[in-house]
C-alpha cells in the first residue's frame, strides 16, 4: 500500500517525460499550424523565393512571423529565412549627340568671345558667329558651343571626337551659361590626349566636372593654332529611378461606433504599420486628425490606453483638374490590433458616414531550401511554435543584400493569393503515444 501511494504522482511525472520527448522526437509537424497551402516550384532552384500573401499576415501569430515553416512531402521541415525589399535608386549613365557650333575668330582671344547667335523660338541654337570685324571664315578655331538645351537629366561629362594634330596633348576650359552672354567655369584644366605608339595607343577624349551645367557649354582651347578638329560630340548625363518595393494593401477597415469624432478600428492580424490610407465618404473635405494605437496594460500600475502615432491633415477635395486626395500617411511601428482616429471637430467633422482604413505594408520574401521530396507546404499560426528563420545571408552562400537574390520563383495558389480561406487543421494537436510506450508505462508504475 505504501508503494501505491505514491505510485500515481511518479507515473504522472514519468507520462509528462515520455511525452515530451515523443513530442522532441517528432519535432513539428504540418497539424501544429492552423493553416497550411500548397507551393508550387518552377525554375532549376536549388533556392526559392516566394512573397508572402496577404493570408499569411491576417493567421500568423507572431509579429517576426516565427510561427511560418515549411515542410516538404515527408512532413519535415526544411530550412528558410525572410527578406524585407527597400526601396534602391538605380543611376544610369546615357551618352547623346548634341549640336556643335565652332568658335572662329583672330589670334586675338577676346575678339573671339564676343558672339552673336540665332536662336529658334524654343532657344535651340541655329548659328552662331564672332562679332569681331576681322573675324574671318577662313580664321582661327579658337573653340566650339554645344547646344544641351534640351538634354535632359544633369550633364556631367563630355565625349569629343577629334582629329589629327602635330601635338599628343591639347589643353581647354569648358564654361556653361544659360544666355550664351554670362559664363561660368566648370572645367580650368582640362585635357585631351591622343598617343600612338608601335601599334599601340592611349586616348582620353572625355572631360568630367562636379557641378551640373546649363543649357549650352563653351570649349576654348589653350593653344588653338596646334588643336585638332573636332568632328562630334556628345554628353554623358545621369538619371536616377526609385526602384520601390512593392506595398500589400489591407482591404478597407470599418470602426465600430463611435461617439465625439472618434473613430476606433479593429485590425486583422499581424501587418505592420507602415501606411495608413483614410478614405473620406464626402467630397470637399478636409479635417486634421490624430492617428493612435492601443497599449495593453502589464500591471495596476501600468494599465495601458491610447498613444499617439501621428498627427496629420486629410482631405477629398474637388479641383478644376479633378479630385485631389491626402496622401498616404507614412508609420513606422510593429503590428498592433487596434486604431484610434480622432478627429478635429473644429473643422466640421466627418459627417454621418466614417472614415475607412486601409493598412499598407511592403510584404516578406520567404526563402528557402527545398529538401527531400515534395510536395511542399507553407503552414503558420500557432501560438506555440518558436522562430527558427536563418539569416539569408546564412541560409544563401554568397548572398550580398545590393545585388538580385539567385532564387527561383515559388507561387501558392490563388486562394492564398486572394486572402481567401485557406485550408487549415486544428492547431498544436499533442502527439499520440504508441501502444508499446502507453502499456511499458502502466507496466513501470504497477
Amino acid at each position: 500500500m505504501h508503494i501505491k501511494k505514491y505510485a500515481r504522482p511518479w507515473l504522472s511525472v514519468l507520462l509528462l517525460g515520455v511525452s515530451t520527448a515523443a513530442l522532441s522526437a517528432s519535432g513539428v509537424t504540418p497539424p501544429s499550424f492552423a493553416h497550411q497551402t500548397p507551393i508550387a516550384l518552377t525554375g532549376t532552384g536549388p533556392f526559392y523565393q516566394l512573397v508572402l500573401p496577404m493570408a499569411v499576415y491576417l493567421g500568423i501569430e507572431r509579429n517576426d512571423l516565427g510561427d511560418l515553416r515549411v515542410f516538404n512531402g515527408q512532413g519535415e521541415v526544411v530550412p528558410h529565412g525572410l527578406l524585407r525589399p527597400t526601396t534602391t535608386a538605380v543611376t544610369q549613365a546615357r551618352e547623346t549627340p548634341v549640336p556643335m557650333f565652332p568658335i572662329i575668330g583672330s589670334e586675338d582671344p577676346q575678339e573671339a568671345l564676343a558672339l552673336e547667335v540665332r536662336r529658334n523660338q524654343d532657344g535651340t541654337l541655329i548659328s552662331l558667329r564672332t562679332s569681331s570685324a576681322t573675324a574671318k571664315p577662313a580664321g582661327l578655331v579658337r573653340g566650339a558651343v554645344l547646344d544641351i538645351s534640351r538634354i535632359q537629366g544633369d550633364v556631367r561629362a563630355l565625349h569629343l571626337e577629334i582629329g589629327t594634330a602635330t601635338t599628343p596633348f591639347h589643353g581647354l576650359s569648358v564654361e556653361t551659361s544659360d544666355d550664351l552672354q554670362q559664363w561660368r567655369l566648370l572645367k580650368s584644366d582640362a585635357q585631351l590626349v591622343r598617343l600612338t605608339h608601335a601599334g599601340q595607343h592611349i586616348e582620353k577624349t572625355t572631360v568630367d566636372w562636379d557641378s551640373p551645367a546649363d543649357k549650352y557649354l563653351r570649349l576654348l582651347w589653350r593653344t588653338p593654332e596646334a588643336a585638332p578638329a573636332i568632328t562630334s560630340a556628345s554628353v554623358y548625363t545621369e538619371q536616377t529611378a526609385l526602384n520601390r518595393a512593392p506595398v500589400l494593401w489591407s482591404d478597407p477597415l470599418h470602426p465600430t461606433p463611435t461617439q465625439n469624432d472618434t473613430y476606433e478600428y479593429r485590425l486583422p492580424g499581424r501587418m505592420p504599420l507602415e501606411q495608413l490610407r483614410i478614405g473620406l465618404a464626402q467630397p470637399n473635405t478636409l479635417v486634421p486628425v490624430t492617428i493612435q494605437r492601443f497599449v495593453p496594460g502589464r500591471s495596476r500600475r501600468h494599465p495601458g490606453g491610447w498613444l499617439s502615432l501621428a498627427q496629420t491633415v486629410v482631405y477629398r477635395l474637388d479641383s478644376p483638374q479633378g479630385e485631389v486626395s491626402s496622401p498616404d500617411i507614412a508609420l513606422s511601428h510593429p503590428a498592433t490590433d487596434r486604431l484610434r482616429l480622432v478627429v478635429d471637430g473644429r473643422s466640421g467633422g466627418l459627417g454621418s458616414t466614417p472614415p475607412t482604413l486601409h493598412v499598407g505594408f511592403v510584404p516578406h520574401i520567404l526563402v528557402f531550401l527545398p529538401r527531400g521530396e515534395g510536395p511542399y507546404t507553407l503552414a503558420w499560426g500557432s501560438t506555440v511554435i518558436k522562430d527558427s528563420a536563418l539569416s539569408v545571408a546564412t541560409l544563401v552562400p554568397g548572398y550580398r543584400p545590393d545585388q538580385p537574390l539567385a532564387a527561383s520563383p515559388a507561387t501558392l495558389p490563388p486562394m492564398a493569393l486572394n486572402g481567401g480561406n485557406v485550408p487549415g487543421t486544428a492547431p498544436d494537436t499533442p502527439p499520440t503515444l504508441s501502444k508499446g510506450v502507453f502499456w511499458g508505462v502502466l507496466t513501470v508504475g504497477r
